[in-house]
């Protein structure tokens, strides 16, 4: 480790980016235990302060398919939720709604993630799906039963990329955001061409795109959405970035009542407000959850039309079909789920 600490931690006028293959070395490295903790801790602190290269994303992003189990689900061309494995700490989330209004309308979604994740430490979307009963299929079959079935599957860090999943006690003893935080939503586990990305920084869009581009992706949309996730905001008009020659704007007038969003709002109320929104309830939450549906809908490529796309999530609801998309994933998953939140 030394040589590549040598490189990237010996000061502002001294240090060097990696090269690709240097890249791919050190993270390997870091894998495979064959650095100390410190190592790693000042390797990760470097980073931080340098900025990691096009290239050296690169190489850590292959080295960590190295170890990767992917799960193919390209016959169902699928739309990757690439969203931030450390959660949200400030605002709700209307994905687990959105998710199951869209496989509704016919779209199949997939997600991943972790649990307890620096630098959040944040509530994700699949906790409010416990919540809500369900839990995460626990091995390839079950994942391929759950998109098949639901339209909706998602696969747990550790299913997938075990040596990476080895790595979080490390990452949360250094409590920081690491290029693994950047890298580890597009390493595209499930070898489909569409992806959502959400993204906190507007600066990282250009780098998002040209990444999931090199991971396998071709339908790309970078969204800045609420708290870096992809749901469009309810307040403000919110760009959608894409790897086509032209963006899109999604805006908020078709909310019919103001929403808190907030994080007051518990995890198990967070759980009412999805579960109502489903089975078509009068819910001021509602309109939001369509016009996030309305985006997967649109990268799955059901519609080359935002507001046919909402028309669609609509009539997701309505004719009752998200709400049972979302029970049978709940019965094909709860019975492996430990109950951890109570059920009103």
């Amino acid at each position: 480790m030394y040589e590549y600490l040598k490189k990237v931690a010996s000061g502002k006028k001294t240090l060097k980016d990696l090269t690709y293959r240097e890249a791919y070395e050190v993270n390997n490295k870091i894998l495979n235990s064959e650095a100390t903790n410190i190592q790693i801790g000042a390797f990760w602190s470097a980073l931080r302060i340098k900025y990691a290269t096009l290239d050296e994303l690169k190489g850590f992003i292959d080295s960590i398919k190295e170890y990767t189990d992917f799960i193919d689900l390209s016959e169902y061309k699928p739309v990757d939720l690439a969203v931030n494995y450390d959660g949200k700490n400030k605002s709700i989330h209307i994905l687990p709604a959105s998710i199951f209004i869209a496989t509704g309308a016919g779209a199949k979604v997939v997600g991943h993630g972790a649990k307890n994740v620096p630098s959040k430490y944040g509530v994700t979307y699949y906790e409010v799906l416990e919540a809500m009963g369900c839990g995460y299929p626990t091995n390839s079959e079950e994942i391929y039963k759950a998109i098949e079935l639901s339209g909706f599957t998602f696969a747990y860090q550790k299913i997938f990329n075990r040596k990476l999943y080895n790595l979080l006690p490390k990452r949360q003893e250094f409590g920081l955001r690491t290029y693994i935080n950047t890298v580890e939503k597009i390493l595209n586990p499930f070898k489909t061409t569409k992806v959502i990305i959400g993204v906190n920084h507007l600066n990282y869009v250009e780098k998002y795109i040209k990444l999931a581009f090199y991971t396998g992706y071709n339908d790309i949309y970078v969204v800045k959405g609420l708290e870096g996730g992809i749901e469009p905001s309810p307040e403000k008009p919110t760009k959608i970035f894409t790897s086509k020659v032209f963006s899109l704007t999604i805006y908020p007038k078709e909310l019919k009542e103001k929403i808190n969003c907030d994080s007051s709002i518990t995890i198990n109320k967070n759980a009412e407000i999805c579960l109502s929104i489903l089975k078509n309830e009068d819910n001021p939450y509602r309109d939001w959850a369509i016009l996030t549906a309305g985006l997967i809908i649109y990268a799955y490529g059901l519609t080359n039309d935002i507001s046919e796309a909402n028309k669609l999530a609509e009539e997701s609801l309505k004719s009752g079909l998200a709400y049972q998309n979302f029970k049978i994933y709940k019965s094909l998953t709860k019975k492996r789920y430990k109950k951890k939140y109570s059920q009103n």
